[in-house]
């Protein structure tokens, strides 16, 4: 026995010194599987620093590669780089305040597979998720016999080869969000292994019969199918498929299913633990659905059209004591109160977000509850007291949107687990003191904007949380900058817009946070010039910074090199520094300084930034020439030098026709002509106006498709209105309406504001006889004026074909000639000016199909004849025709001559025609007849001889009824 002993141990200790001698001569990577790394690399398109570490000898040390041990071959292969989170519901992460590291880099490989990656014969595992790759998945893969895991999502790949069926012993595939368009899925039948599988946000439109091929998969537990499009399912085509015992989790969302699809669900598993069927088109006929789905833990159906009140889905959830997340978010349920759940006494996460749910809040014994979402709802009354024993594991609470009023009870500083607490946007009114979050601890996300709510937290007072971000807009955190936020130094976004803060921005900021992405102190009353300090805070890979709508001043000091929106505007910045050009953050994609006390000429610099896509310098005192530099700007798509004093030609823009959409340089003492400024085909606005710019409009202007805004007026621009103006797409074709004109920044949305993300362009544009400022509706506003000019010539006909027009001013020109017949077709006409001209004729009775106009003018013209009737016109005042010799109402002269009015030569002719065609009719009848019988003797007799018979016919038949009357009396 001890030999035996002895024997078994010599030989583990044999394999222990075979398996180190062997550990240490398979150091080195195989050098066929090296080479096919580098060609693989070659087909990348990255930065410097991703692969940097691909070099040398042994490619089992670079970063991204695992071999093995003993053979050295590759086996793995991780080149994941982002660790961007799609994180759309904030409830799926409840236990833990959810990384933002994807904030702060974000380096990708491009490029494309090259298809030396199948020489790696010995991949087990190969990852290239979350990236911009392209093309196609090389058609060889199919030849990597041991991979078991494949994981390709969120690329641009477009080609799925069916080689993939080859992959026998894969249990692992994910190839969602790409561009793969799929008309046939039976190739997955022959992955007998495969346990996951996710096609989501891809195109299977055309996959008919795709719930027979998902069934051919033996052993599949796991499957995504959200967002592809898929076909609505036949109930009666499915009754030979046999129930899953494996099928587990089941996620079909966004993909406009009916009720039908139950049929499926039903018997595709029995045994299924997670459903998702939300953002489809449900009813409330999938209610009796759920009484044979007992296994359940994790039920979604939100975004649907599930009706009736809410309590009555309840009682049929047969797993009901076992749910632990229930997600009804954005149903129509009627109203009704907030329902019982005291029978889910497992239940974790409940989002019942946008349910119209009514009436005062209280809630049943849930012990086990994470996350509770009664957002948007019409929740009314106080705020309960949140008992520690009912809520112990509460971490995520929103009660945001609702009309919740009082003062905030102390209980809720007692949830020691929250970290996401929300009641932003109720009546909330009353102080927060220490004492109502003493002992939360784990704090991460804290909103309580738009209520009434005042911090009274002592000055050196030490929060017991490190917060990520901070809501507090519209409560009142002043006068002085709260010093409670200089501990905090965890923080990533601070929006304390609108707080009553009267005090000057603290140099102890920059301290506070190693990553902040955004901050908004913006419409305070903060004054002094900004400290030289703020360059050296610590920010985000993107960042985004409004100090907007205080009362700062000085030079712009030095930004953060990593700020990206920079809003500075309504304050009272004097002047650029002189090291502007060389320490200003290159990467500024929006910049807005307008409405400052800026003086003197622009630096010429600008074509240091190149990511510059909005900038904003108007309502300053500027002055001198445009810089050389703007002409550089190839990324830029809105540019405001508007209510300036710039002089001089503009310099050439041609390196940014591409780009611009929006140019406003109005209002200044700019010269030379339009043809500098019609090169720009993808132009949605152009306003020019108060400028000395000279000479005609080219016909180019027609090829300006996209132009929804032209403000020329107050220039010298003479000659004609172009005829071809009729051919703009977008004033004709209505449907170009509707585009709002705005700017997705790059402010973190995940962070539950929905004012964070972007911001819309606004211009100030004369309507209705008045300036007015045009922002959210000037996305469906388009306008042409040309007023105060020296426009000569007619107003072309071709200019009722702007049938999209909302408002249209020519006024204060030389135009002469008719206002056109059709200007009727423009049904869409709120305002018209055409005042000041020497415009002659009447006006068309297609004036009357302006249904929509409510601001006219007409004066001084030469204008007569009767106004047409209509509801509009007589509703105007008198001033709207004065200096004219019009008649009717509205105003005081009537016309002598009531008949239908002629307008021109046209008309007259039409009027002319009216009367001749009856007398010639007659003419011509009556001597068709006559001329006849007089020519043609045989005719002659023959109509005479008709009148005698019928009159001896007629002479008959009285004598012979008047006989016998006299018989009768």
């Amino acid at each position: 026995m001890f030999s035996s002993r002895l024997h078994q141990l010599c030989v583990v200790t044999f394999l222990c010194i075979f398996l180190y001698h062997g550990s240490l001569h398979a150091e080195m990577c195989v050098e066929t599987e090296k080479q096919a790394l580098l060609k693989l690399k070659e087909g990348f398109i990255h930065g410097m620093e991703l692969l940097s570490s691909w070099n040398g000898d042994d490619c089992c040390k670079w970063k991204g590669v695992s071999c093995n041990n003993l053979t050295g071959h590759v086996t793995s292969l991780h080149l994941k780089f982002s660790n961007f989170t799609a994180v759309e519901d904030l409830n799926y992460l409840v236990d833990e305040m959810p990384e933002m590291e994807f904030f702060t880099r974000s380096t990708n490989l491009a490029g494309k597979i090259d298809s030396s990656i199948c020489e790696l014969q010995h991949l087990t595992f190969l990852d290239l998720s979350h990236n911009y790759l392209r093309g196609e998945i090389p058609e060889c893969i199919g030849s990597l016999g041991q991979l078991k895991q494949l994981k390709l999502a969120w690329n641009d790949l477009n080609s799925l080869p069916y080689a993939l069926s080859n992959l026998s012993n894969l249990e692992y595939l994910d190839l969602s969000k790409n561009d793969f368009v799929e008309s046939d899925l039976d190739w997955l039948s022959h992955l007998s292994t495969l346990r996951y599988l996710d096609l989501s946000k891809n195109n299977l439109v055309a996959v008919i019969d795709w719930t027979s091929s998902i069934s051919k998969i033996p052993f599949l537990s796991e499957l995504h199918l959200d967002d592809c499009g898929l076909p609505q399912v036949n109930p009666e085509s499915i009754s030979h498929i046999n129930s899953s015992t494996s099928l587990q989790i089941l996620s079909l969302s966004r993909n406009h299913f009916d009720y039908s699809i139950m049929s499926w669900v039903l018997n595709v598993s029995k045994v299924l633990t997670i459903l998702d069927l939300s953002h489809n088109e449900l009813d409330g006929g999938i209610i009796k659905s759920f009484n044979t789905l007992c296994h359940l833990k994790k039920l979604y159906l939100g975004h649907n059209k599930l009706s009736d009140k809410l309590s009555d889905y309840l009682p049929e959830l047969c797993s009901a004591k076992d749910l632990e997340v229930l997600n009804l978010d954005h149903n129509p349920f009627r109203n009704g109160s907030f329902p019982d759940f005291s029978l889910f006494s497992s239940l974790e996460r409940l989002s019942l977000q946008s349910t119209s749910i009514v009436g005062p809040l209280s809630f049943a014994h849930l012990p086990c509850l994470k996350a509770l979402d009664l957002s948007s709802n019409n929740l009314n009354g106080s705020l309960p007291v949140f008992e520690v024993t009912k809520f112990a594991s509460l971490h995520f609470l929103d009660l945001s949107h609702n009309k919740l009023s009082g003062r905030l009870p102390y209980s809720i500083g007692q949830l020691s687990n929250l970290w996401f607490l929300s009641i932003s946007s109720n009546e909330l009114n009353g102080g927060i003191s220490e004492q109502h979050v003493f002992n939360l601890s784990g704090l991460k996300i804290f909103d309580v904007s738009k209520n009434s709510l005042s911090f009274n937290l002592n000055p050196d007072w030490v929060p017991p949380f490190q917060l990520v971000a901070l809501y507090a807009t519209s409560c009142n955190l002043g006068p002085q900058f709260p010093k409670w936020l200089k501990q905090q130094r965890k923080l990533q976004v601070l929006q304390i817009s609108n707080t009553y803060i009267m005090d000057s921005f603290p140099e102890w900021f920059g301290d506070i946070s190693s990553s902040l992405l955004y901050i908004n102190v913006s419409h305070n009353k903060l004054s002094g010039i900004l400290p030289k300090s703020l360059s050296g805070v610590k920010t985000g890979l993107i960042s985004t910074w409004d100090f907007s709508f205080n009362n700062l001043y000085g030079t712009l000091p030095p930004f953060p090199p990593k700020v990206f929106e920079l809003f500075l505007s309504n304050n009272m910045f004097s002047g650029f520094e002189s090291s502007f050009c060389e320490t200003f953050p290159v990467s500024v994609t929006y910049l807005d300084l307008s409405s400052n006390a800026l003086t003197g000429p622009l630096p010429n610099c600008w074509q240091n930034f190149q990511n510059l896509e909005v900038l904003n310098l108007a309502n300053n005192s500027l002055s001198g020439g445009v810089p050389e530099s703007f002409g550089n700007l190839r990324s830029i798509l809105s540019m405001h030098l508007n209510n300036n004093n710039f002089s001089g030609d503009i310099p050439s823009l041609a390196l940014c026709k591409g780009s611009l959409r929006f140019i406003d340089f109005g209002d200044n003492n700019l010269e030379g002509t339009l043809q500098t400024w019609l090169e720009f085909e993808h132009l949605i606005v152009l306003r020019l106006r108060g400028n000395k710019i000279q000479g005609s409009i080219p016909q180019s202007l027609c090829n300006m498709l996209s132009l929804k805004v032209l403000d020329l007026s107050s220039n010298n621009i003479t000659g004609k209105i172009p005829q071809c103006i009729g051919l703009i797409s977008a004033m004709s074709d209505m449907e170009f309406r509707g585009e709002i004109i705005f700017y997705r920044t790059s402010a973190p949305l995940i962070f539950h504001d929905s004012g964070i993300g972007f911001f819309e362009d606004e211009i100030s544009l004369t309507w209705k006889g008045g300036n007015y400022e045009m922002g959210k509706i000037l996305g469906y506003f388009i306008a042409i004026d040309i007023s105060n000019n020296n426009l000569v010539g007619e107003i072309p006909e071709s200019i009722t074909s702007l049938v999209g027009l909302i408002s249209l001013n020519l006024s204060r020109n030389n135009l002469t000639g008719f206002i056109p017949d059709n200007i009727g077709h423009l049904k869409n006409l709120e305002s018209l000016d055409l005042s000041r001209n020497h415009l002659h004729g009447r006006m068309p009775t297609s004036f009357s199909n302006l249904n929509f106009l409510n601001y006219m003018n007409l004066s001084f013209n030469n204008l007569s004849g009767m106004i047409p009737l209509s509801t509009q016109l007589q509703s105007f005042l008198a001033s709207s025709y004065a200096g004219n010799m019009l008649c009717g109402s509205p105003l005081q002269n009537q016309c002598l001559d009531v008949r239908p009015r002629v307008q021109n030569n046209k008309d007259q002719l039409l009027s002319f025609v009216f009367y001749l065609s009856p007398a010639l009719g007659f003419c011509v009848g009556f001597w068709s007849v006559c001329g006849t019988l007089i020519v043609k003797s045989s005719w002659r007799r023959a109509y005479f001889q008709l009148f005698i018979n019928i009159i001896d016919w007629m002479y008959v038949t009285v004598v012979v009824f008047i006989a016998r009357m006299k018989r009768r009396f």
